[in-house]
Order: C-alpha cells, then structure tokens, then sequence
C-alpha cells in the first residue's frame, strides 16, 4: 500500500531469496549484510505477478480475475478477507502500466462493477461480484476441460483456460460442464461454484502459517502461477495429499513434512502456495 501511494519508505529489507547467510545471520547487522544485494530492489508486497501477466493484452475478464484474486483473498490466519485493493496492484498483478489499468478500472466504474474509495481504493459493487462470479466458474470449467480433456499438466491448465475462454459462450460451456460430467472441483482443488469457493475458504490456512508437528491435507494450490505450481508439486504437494510432521523453521525459512513416507522440505515463500486444512 504505501509504494502504491508513493510513500518514502526509510529503508527496504527483502528476503525473497533464500540464502544460507540469511538462515545463519544473529544480528540485525549480519541481517543486513546477508541482504545488502536484494535491498536494492524496492518490492510491494504481497502482491506477486502470477500467470495473470504472462499476457500484454487483457480483457474485461481478466480484470476481474484479477480484482477476484486481490480483493478476495485467503489469508494466512485461515480467514477470507474482503478487503479493497489499489490500482497500481492490480497493474503489478495484470503486468500492465497503471495509466492502462486506470483506463480498464475507469471502464469497470462506469459500469458498475466496482466502486472507488476515499483513497482511490477499488472493490467490487454486487454487480461486479455476479460478474466476476461468472467468469469464475467459466475459469475453472474450462481448466477441467484443458487438464482433462486437452492433456494440458496442471502446471498449464490456468493460462490454456484464459486463452481459450474468449471462444466459448454460456451454452458452449454449459456442454462443456456436461460433456466433463459435471466437476466440481478444479484441478488445482478450487470448488467450480464461487460462492462454494468462498465459504469452504474459510478455515484453511497456508502451509506456511500451521501450527508445528500437526497433520494437515493439501486442499488448494495457487492456480495463477505456473512456476508456482510445478514448484509445489515437485516438493511432494498434490491435492488431497496428507502431510505429517509438519514443522515451519522460520529462522531456516523453510517449512518440512512427510508426505507418503518420505520427508520434503519447501521453503517458506512457496508454501505460502499451499492452502491446507487440519486432517
């Protein structure tokens, strides 16, 4: 928020890469001297760009997808928060300019779909959430369809789903749902019905944020970034999947488990990625 409003920050810390100096340092000075490379680079956090900018033209839907993701979040704690975002992060997430975003946001407001607050916050009318509800679920139809049908990994399935959804209208999709016999869930563990999404949302937390030694079942994977996802998966995660012996070591930033007999580790930004639910 306050790099999004301009505000001088004093001093910019980042610990997005993992680093054995990091993990070891025991002063705020060694703290430093681990990171003095990544300070350079000022971050907003935590708004990451995902496979929503893998693309340089968007659509009104992906707009919403966007507002979805960052106005509608599950947070850490387990909680769903409805909290409104700004418009320089839905350009960070989109990977677009913020005076295109601004022209996109500005078109939405007029009509009526999202709102504006006092400090150029943005969040979604009731007729904006009907709308963003409905490419929702045509979002995760069509990721079935590209998963299943198509062959595409799971890695892959968002992005084929965006590409492809501009060709297919409400009575397409309709057979489409039929033809797949009617799922309900999305390939990367996400309830097709948006409303069902967001009351089911409630209670899961990141695999980051457990509480230690406990048994947890992997109920969502991040579905927007592809890098993510082939990450998550190749450390052992997988939808339904029951971790035991989960430990978080905040100070090692990683968090580890055993997951069909065999101990993984994933670090602590990448299980973030990970929601989970008590087994």
């Amino acid at each position: 928020l306050l790099d999004a409003r301009g505000v001088q920050s004093l001093r910019a810390l980042s610990l997005a890469e993992e680093s054995d100096a990091v993990a070891d340092a025991g002063s705020v000075a060694d703290l430093e001297a681990a990171t003095s490379i990544l300070k350079r680079t000022r971050r907003a956090m935590p708004v990451q760009a995902g496979g929503l900018s893998s693309r340089t033209n968007h659509s009104l839907d992906d707009y919403l997808l966007a507002l979805d993701t960052l106005t509608n979040p599950v947070v850490e704690c387990g909680a769903l928060a409805d909290t409104p975002t700004l418009a320089a992060h839905v350009a960070q997430i989109l990977g677009v300019s913020r005076p295109a975003a601004g022209e996109m946001l500005a078109r939405l407001e007029h009509e009526g779909f999202i709102r504006r607050g006092v400090h150029k916050d943005v969040l979604l009318t009731p007729t904006g959430r009907v709308q963003a509800d409905r490419v929702l679920r045509k979002q995760r139809i069509l990721e079935c369809f590209a998963h299943t049908t198509l062959g595409y990994g799971l890695e892959e399935c968002y992005e084929r789903a965006r590409e492809i959804a501009p060709g297919f209208d409400d009575e397409a999709l309709a057979r489409i749902w039929e033809a797949l016999g009617n799922p309900e869930i999305c390939p990367h563990g996400v309830p097709v019905d948006p409303a069902r999404a967001r009351v089911e949302s409630r209670g899961l937390l990141a695999l980051s944020s457990v509480p230690p030694a406990t048994r947890m079942r992997v109920e969502r994977l991040d579905e927007t970034s592809p890098e993510r996802v082939e990450a998550l998966v190749a450390s052992g995660l997988a939808i339904g999947e029951l971790l035991d012996e989960v430990v978080v070591n905040v100070a090692a930033g990683m968090v580890a488990f055993v997951s069909g007999g065999t101990r993984h580790s994933v670090s602590l930004m990448l299980a973030g990625s990970a929601l989970v639910r008590s087994a």
